[in-house]
């Protein structure tokens, strides 16, 4: 499982100039033990996210944020032009993408924050079990999994949800739902461990995407 262990915000740009502010370090440890570690941008928009492929390679996680914080600005100039080179041009004879078909499911999803209160927040309750369900009218529902103490304690805390929804429209609402319980938090929003804006189309969108590619 992959850790976040750095997050920065800079002003850097593509050569289209396209704007990229969120510059994220994960590190994922290898079955030998050490953890190799990569980046992540995300545009000003929140709408593209690209990657480099290996940046480094340590012992420990916190070797990983020892490294991490100690990188200049140039350096992430330099790693967003190979993780663009990565990702490469879309053909351009690709076909458009079919539409998300109109039905439901069940997609997992992940908070990161460092206020406990968020969680409860989401689950609109003073008391946090497992399988504890919070559900919307005519939408679904939200179902509290679990909270994982992260990897380095200055880190914020991982809290584990399932969103349950019938249609695209009620992953809609309970997007809107998300939207205004996470409004004004320092929390970050990741469905299939991919960071998503907190704005309800981008979480809607994410919803209905997940349940697609199953």
């Amino acid at each position: 499982m992959k850790e976040l262990v750095h997050e920065r915000l800079l002003e850097l740009h593509d050569g289209q100039g396209t704007p990229f502010r969120r510059v994220l370090v994960y590190a994922e440890r290898q079955p030998a033990g050490l953890w190799v570690a990569w980046v992540e941008f995300v545009s000003a928009s929140g709408d593209k996210v690209v990657q480099t492929d290996r940046e480094t390679t340590q012992s420990t996680l916190r070797g990983v944020a020892y490294w991490a914080t100690g990188l200049q600005p140039t350096y992430f100039e330099g790693a967003l032009d190979r993780a663009l080179r990565r990702t490469g041009p879309a053909p351009p004879s690709a076909a458009p993408a079919a539409p998300v078909p109109d039905r439901g499911g069940m997609v997992s999803f992940r908070i990161r924050s460092s206020d406990p209160r968020v969680a409860f927040r989401v689950m609109a309750t003073n008391t946090l079990v497992p399988g504890l369900r919070r559900a919307a009218h005519h939408a679904g529902s939200l179902i509290y999994v679990r909270s994982v103490e992260p990897a380095l304690t200055e880190m914020p805390r991982i809290y584990e949800f399932l969103a349950h929804f019938q249609s695209a429209r009620a992953a809609a609402i309970l997007a809107q739902r998300l939207e205004a319980d996470l409004q004004g938090t320092a929390a970050t929003l990741e469905i299939r461990r991919v960071e998503v804006p907190l704005e309800s189309e981008a979480i809607r969108r994410a919803l209905v995407e997940a349940v697609a590619e199953k």
